[in-house]
Protein backbone atom coordinates (compact mmCIF):
# COMPACT_ATOMS: atom_id res chain seq x y z
CA UNK A 1 0.00 0.00 0.00
CA UNK A 2 1.55 3.46 -1.09
CA UNK A 3 2.20 5.86 1.63
CA UNK A 4 -1.18 8.69 1.80
CA UNK A 5 0.37 11.54 0.24
CA UNK A 6 1.20 14.42 3.04
CA UNK A 7 -0.80 17.92 3.01
CA UNK A 8 0.32 19.84 0.60
CA UNK A 9 1.80 23.45 1.25
CA UNK A 10 -0.26 26.99 0.00
CA UNK A 11 3.61 28.80 -0.19
CA UNK A 12 7.02 27.72 -1.06
CA UNK A 13 8.74 30.15 1.21
CA UNK A 14 10.47 28.39 4.12
CA UNK A 15 8.83 28.52 7.59
CA UNK A 16 11.53 30.80 9.24
CA UNK A 17 10.07 33.16 6.21
CA UNK A 18 6.67 32.60 7.18
CA UNK A 19 7.24 33.34 10.98
CA UNK A 20 8.86 36.59 10.54
CA UNK A 21 6.64 37.87 7.82
CA UNK A 22 3.64 36.82 10.11
CA UNK A 23 5.06 38.85 13.17
CA UNK A 24 6.04 41.65 11.22
CA UNK A 25 2.73 42.02 9.11
CA UNK A 26 0.76 41.98 12.63
CA UNK A 27 2.71 44.78 14.03
CA UNK A 28 1.87 46.33 10.34
CA UNK A 29 -2.23 45.97 10.84
CA UNK A 30 -1.91 46.97 13.88
CA UNK A 31 -0.34 50.08 13.08
CA UNK A 32 -2.82 50.87 10.49
CA UNK A 33 -6.17 49.19 11.97
CA UNK A 34 -7.90 52.39 12.07
CA UNK A 35 -7.54 53.04 8.52
CA UNK A 36 -8.27 49.90 7.44
CA UNK A 37 -11.44 48.72 9.67
CA UNK A 38 -14.05 50.03 7.11
CA UNK A 39 -12.23 47.32 4.68
CA UNK A 40 -12.99 44.56 7.38
CA UNK A 41 -9.47 44.47 9.07
CA UNK A 42 -11.00 44.13 13.10
CA UNK A 43 -8.84 44.20 16.13
CA UNK A 44 -10.97 40.66 16.17
CA UNK A 45 -9.20 39.88 12.85
CA UNK A 46 -5.86 40.72 14.14
CA UNK A 47 -6.03 38.95 17.14
CA UNK A 48 -6.80 35.76 15.14
CA UNK A 49 -4.23 36.31 12.99
CA UNK A 50 -1.84 36.58 15.94
CA UNK A 51 -3.39 33.31 17.42
CA UNK A 52 -2.63 31.26 14.07
CA UNK A 53 1.20 32.25 14.35
CA UNK A 54 1.21 31.26 17.90
CA UNK A 55 -0.61 28.48 16.58
CA UNK A 56 2.19 27.63 14.43
CA UNK A 57 5.69 28.74 16.29
CA UNK A 58 3.79 26.60 19.41
CA UNK A 59 4.00 23.14 17.04
CA UNK A 60 7.48 21.39 17.91
CA UNK A 61 9.63 20.81 14.58
CA UNK A 62 9.75 17.09 13.60
CA UNK A 63 12.75 15.80 15.31
CA UNK A 64 11.75 17.33 19.05
CA UNK A 65 8.01 16.20 18.21
CA UNK A 66 8.79 12.44 17.19
CA UNK A 67 11.78 11.64 19.55
CA UNK A 68 9.73 8.35 20.53
CA UNK A 69 9.70 7.51 16.90
CA UNK A 70 13.42 7.65 16.03
CA UNK A 71 13.98 5.90 19.34
CA UNK A 72 11.58 3.37 18.19
CA UNK A 73 13.51 2.74 14.99
CA UNK A 74 16.65 2.82 16.63
CA UNK A 75 15.83 -0.26 18.90
CA UNK A 76 14.66 -2.22 15.77
CA UNK A 77 17.78 -1.64 14.32
CA UNK A 78 19.55 -2.45 17.37
CA UNK A 79 17.91 -5.68 17.87
CA UNK A 80 18.40 -6.53 14.32
CA UNK A 81 22.20 -6.28 14.62
CA UNK A 82 21.82 -8.96 17.49
CA UNK A 83 20.38 -10.81 15.81
CA UNK A 84 22.70 -11.01 12.84
CA UNK A 85 25.58 -11.73 15.51
CA UNK A 86 23.36 -14.64 16.12
CA UNK A 87 22.83 -16.08 12.77
CA UNK A 88 26.41 -15.36 11.52
CA UNK A 89 27.56 -17.87 14.60
CA UNK A 90 24.98 -20.25 13.62
CA UNK A 91 26.08 -19.87 9.42
CA UNK A 92 29.38 -19.76 10.22
CA UNK A 93 29.34 -22.98 12.49
CA UNK A 94 27.56 -24.90 9.40
CA UNK A 95 29.91 -23.64 6.56
CA UNK A 96 33.25 -24.65 8.58
CA UNK A 97 31.36 -28.05 9.37
CA UNK A 98 29.84 -28.38 5.67
CA UNK A 99 31.90 -26.26 3.57
CA UNK A 100 30.72 -23.09 1.25
CA UNK A 101 29.27 -25.56 -1.56
CA UNK A 102 28.16 -27.91 0.36
CA UNK A 103 24.26 -28.09 -0.02
CA UNK A 104 23.60 -28.69 3.56
CA UNK A 105 25.42 -25.48 4.20
CA UNK A 106 23.15 -23.53 1.01
CA UNK A 107 20.27 -24.85 2.41
CA UNK A 108 20.25 -22.17 5.59
CA UNK A 109 19.52 -19.91 2.82
CA UNK A 110 21.57 -17.14 4.36
CA UNK A 111 23.37 -14.70 1.68
CA UNK A 112 24.57 -11.21 1.84
CA UNK A 113 23.03 -10.75 5.80
CA UNK A 114 24.47 -7.35 6.56
CA UNK A 115 21.93 -6.49 3.64
CA UNK A 116 19.09 -7.51 4.67
CA UNK A 117 15.87 -5.65 6.31
CA UNK A 118 14.93 -6.25 9.25
CA UNK A 119 11.76 -8.18 7.69
CA UNK A 120 14.05 -10.20 5.45
CA UNK A 121 16.46 -11.46 8.16
CA UNK A 122 13.09 -12.21 10.23
CA UNK A 123 11.75 -14.67 7.69
CA UNK A 124 15.15 -16.80 7.43
CA UNK A 125 15.35 -17.09 11.02
CA UNK A 126 12.95 -20.14 11.30
CA UNK A 127 14.59 -21.97 8.68
CA UNK A 128 17.81 -21.76 10.24
CA UNK A 129 16.75 -22.73 13.44
CA UNK A 130 15.20 -25.64 11.59
CA UNK A 131 18.36 -26.43 9.75
CA UNK A 132 20.82 -26.24 12.85
CA UNK A 133 18.27 -28.23 15.15
CA UNK A 134 18.49 -31.00 12.10
CA UNK A 135 22.15 -30.63 11.88
CA UNK A 136 22.56 -30.80 15.67
CA UNK A 137 24.69 -34.11 15.47
CA UNK A 138 27.24 -33.03 13.41
CA UNK A 139 27.58 -29.07 14.01
CA UNK A 140 27.97 -30.07 17.65
CA UNK A 141 31.65 -30.50 17.18
CA UNK A 142 32.21 -27.18 16.00
CA UNK A 143 30.19 -25.72 18.74
CA UNK A 144 26.74 -25.64 17.88
CA UNK A 145 24.80 -25.66 21.03
CA UNK A 146 20.67 -25.49 21.52
CA UNK A 147 20.87 -21.78 23.18
CA UNK A 148 22.41 -20.72 20.12
CA UNK A 149 19.38 -21.36 17.93
CA UNK A 150 16.98 -20.81 21.36
CA UNK A 151 18.57 -17.26 21.06
CA UNK A 152 17.51 -16.56 17.46
CA UNK A 153 14.00 -17.78 18.18
CA UNK A 154 13.71 -15.53 21.04
CA UNK A 155 15.68 -12.46 19.17
CA UNK A 156 13.75 -12.90 16.54
CA UNK A 157 10.39 -12.74 18.64
CA UNK A 158 11.14 -9.67 19.86
CA UNK A 159 12.36 -8.12 16.41
CA UNK A 160 9.08 -8.77 15.12
CA UNK A 161 7.32 -6.67 17.52
CA UNK A 162 9.56 -3.91 16.63
CA UNK A 163 8.74 -4.57 13.12
CA UNK A 164 5.07 -4.57 14.02
CA UNK A 165 5.29 -1.29 15.04
CA UNK A 166 7.22 0.46 12.60
CA UNK A 167 4.05 1.78 10.55
CA UNK A 168 2.42 3.08 13.67
CA UNK A 169 5.66 5.09 14.28
CA UNK A 170 5.69 6.32 10.66
CA UNK A 171 2.27 7.30 10.77
CA UNK A 172 2.77 8.98 13.89
CA UNK A 173 5.71 11.27 12.51
CA UNK A 174 3.63 11.76 9.19
CA UNK A 175 0.93 13.34 11.89
CA UNK A 176 3.48 15.54 13.34
CA UNK A 177 4.18 16.96 9.95
CA UNK A 178 0.70 17.22 8.65
CA UNK A 179 0.06 19.38 11.95
CA UNK A 180 2.53 21.81 10.72
CA UNK A 181 1.92 21.99 7.91
CA UNK A 182 -1.79 22.88 8.67
CA UNK A 183 -0.94 25.45 11.04
CA UNK A 184 1.48 27.01 8.60
CA UNK A 185 -1.48 26.69 5.87
CA UNK A 186 -3.90 28.54 8.07
CA UNK A 187 -1.48 31.43 8.93
CA UNK A 188 -0.22 32.15 5.40
CA UNK A 189 -3.89 32.11 4.18
CA UNK A 190 -4.96 34.19 6.69
CA UNK A 191 -2.00 36.75 6.34
CA UNK A 192 -2.12 37.03 2.73
CA UNK A 193 -5.84 37.63 2.92
CA UNK A 194 -5.44 40.66 4.94
CA UNK A 195 -2.57 41.70 3.48
CA UNK A 196 -4.06 41.75 -0.34
CA UNK A 197 -6.63 43.85 1.37
CA UNK A 198 -4.42 46.45 2.86
CA UNK A 199 -2.21 46.77 -0.82
CA UNK A 200 -5.65 47.19 -2.45
CA UNK A 201 -6.18 50.00 0.20
CA UNK A 202 -2.76 51.66 0.17
CA UNK A 203 -1.96 51.29 -3.98
CA UNK A 204 -3.24 54.53 -4.48
CA UNK A 205 -3.18 56.61 -1.30
CA UNK A 206 0.29 55.29 0.45
CA UNK A 207 2.99 53.57 -1.52
CA UNK A 208 5.00 52.90 1.67
CA UNK A 209 2.74 51.49 3.35
CA UNK A 210 1.82 49.40 0.25
CA UNK A 211 5.16 47.74 -0.12
CA UNK A 212 4.72 47.16 3.99
CA UNK A 213 2.44 44.52 2.90
CA UNK A 214 3.99 42.48 -0.15
CA UNK A 215 3.88 38.91 0.97
CA UNK A 216 7.40 37.27 -0.80
CA UNK A 217 6.28 33.76 -1.51
CA UNK A 218 9.98 32.90 -2.57
CA UNK A 219 11.16 29.13 -2.11
CA UNK A 220 15.00 29.69 -0.64
CA UNK A 221 17.16 27.66 -2.98
CA UNK A 222 17.71 24.17 -1.34
CA UNK A 223 20.00 21.62 -2.94
CA UNK A 224 18.99 17.77 -2.50
CA UNK A 225 21.80 15.09 -1.52
CA UNK A 226 21.02 11.19 -1.58
CA UNK A 227 22.49 8.35 -1.56
CA UNK A 228 23.14 4.84 -0.33
CA UNK A 229 26.57 3.99 2.07
CA UNK A 230 28.02 0.42 2.01
CA UNK A 231 28.80 -1.55 5.06
CA UNK A 232 31.58 0.57 6.69
CA UNK A 233 31.69 2.51 3.76
CA UNK A 234 31.65 6.61 3.25
CA UNK A 235 30.29 9.00 0.80
CA UNK A 236 31.02 12.23 0.30
CA UNK A 237 27.97 14.85 -0.76
CA UNK A 238 29.31 17.84 -3.03
CA UNK A 239 27.97 20.92 -0.61
CA UNK A 240 29.73 23.71 -2.67
CA UNK A 241 29.04 27.50 -1.92
CA UNK A 242 27.97 26.09 1.58
CA UNK A 243 28.55 28.75 4.67
CA UNK A 244 28.75 28.49 8.78
CA UNK A 245 25.05 29.05 8.83
CA UNK A 246 23.63 27.19 5.76
CA UNK A 247 20.90 24.49 7.21
CA UNK A 248 21.24 21.20 6.65
CA UNK A 249 17.64 19.02 7.19
CA UNK A 250 19.09 15.52 7.57
CA UNK A 251 17.33 11.79 7.65
CA UNK A 252 18.26 8.55 7.16
CA UNK A 253 15.69 7.01 5.22
CA UNK A 254 16.31 2.98 5.49
CA UNK A 255 18.63 1.01 6.48
CA UNK A 256 21.03 1.93 10.28
CA UNK A 257 22.32 4.97 11.74
CA UNK A 258 24.32 7.14 9.87
CA UNK A 259 27.28 9.73 10.74
CA UNK A 260 27.25 13.00 9.19
CA UNK A 261 30.54 15.47 10.00
CA UNK A 262 33.22 18.01 8.17
CA UNK A 263 36.38 17.07 7.38
CA UNK A 264 39.86 17.41 5.47
CA UNK A 265 39.09 14.73 3.20
CA UNK A 266 36.51 11.77 3.09
CA UNK A 267 36.94 9.00 4.22
CA UNK A 268 38.62 10.95 7.89
CA UNK A 269 37.66 9.44 10.74
CA UNK A 270 34.66 11.07 12.41
CA UNK A 271 35.41 13.46 15.31
CA UNK A 272 33.99 13.03 19.00
CA UNK A 273 30.43 14.07 18.75
CA UNK A 274 30.02 13.86 15.41
CA UNK A 275 26.48 13.57 14.80
CA UNK A 276 24.85 10.49 14.78
CA UNK A 277 21.23 10.51 13.10
CA UNK A 278 18.98 6.84 13.21
CA UNK A 279 16.88 5.66 10.95
CA UNK A 280 13.62 7.42 10.21
CA UNK A 281 12.06 7.76 6.59
CA UNK A 282 9.61 11.04 7.66
CA UNK A 283 11.85 12.75 10.49
CA UNK A 284 14.60 15.35 9.78
CA UNK A 285 17.41 16.45 12.10
CA UNK A 286 18.36 19.98 11.76
CA UNK A 287 21.90 21.05 11.94
CA UNK A 288 23.92 24.17 10.32
CA UNK A 289 26.97 23.28 8.73
CA UNK A 290 28.96 24.81 11.23
CA UNK A 291 26.85 22.17 13.65
CA UNK A 292 28.40 19.65 11.89
CA UNK A 293 31.83 21.00 11.58
CA UNK A 294 32.15 22.93 8.39
CA UNK A 295 35.48 24.98 8.64
CA UNK A 296 36.59 27.01 5.90
CA UNK A 297 39.67 28.48 7.29
CA UNK A 298 41.02 25.39 8.62
CA UNK A 299 39.60 23.65 5.37
CA UNK A 300 37.06 21.24 6.76
CA UNK A 301 35.01 21.64 3.70
CA UNK A 302 34.90 17.62 2.75
CA UNK A 303 31.05 16.53 4.07
CA UNK A 304 31.24 12.51 4.90
CA UNK A 305 28.39 10.49 5.63
CA UNK A 306 29.74 7.40 7.52
CA UNK A 307 28.26 3.83 8.12
CA UNK A 308 29.64 2.72 11.23
CA UNK A 309 27.05 -0.79 10.93
CA UNK A 310 26.62 -4.39 9.24
CA UNK A 311 23.83 -3.17 6.61
CA UNK A 312 23.38 -0.72 3.96
CA UNK A 313 21.55 2.87 4.83
CA UNK A 314 20.39 5.11 2.81
CA UNK A 315 19.98 8.94 3.11
CA UNK A 316 18.97 12.14 2.10
CA UNK A 317 20.52 15.57 3.05
CA UNK A 318 18.48 18.76 2.14
CA UNK A 319 21.25 21.87 2.15
CA UNK A 320 19.94 25.43 2.18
Amino acid sequence: MSKKPLIPLHFSCTYGYLKLKGIEKIAFLRRDQAELEPRGITVVKIDALETALLAFMGVPSNHTEVHDSSVGFADRDLKTAELVIAVRDVIGIAKNTFGAKSPIYKSFGIKKISQMTPNELYNECGNVVFRGNKNMVKMEAKGLTAVMLTDITTLSGELLVLIAATPILESSATLVTGTRRDAANALFDMMRDMCETAKNYYYDRNRTKYADYVVYDIAAKVVDRKGNVAVYGYKGPRTNGVRDITKFRIRVTAGTSLVFYYSLLKGDVPPVGALTVTPNPNIFVEKTAAQLGYNAATGMIQLNVYNPNEAIASFFIKIG
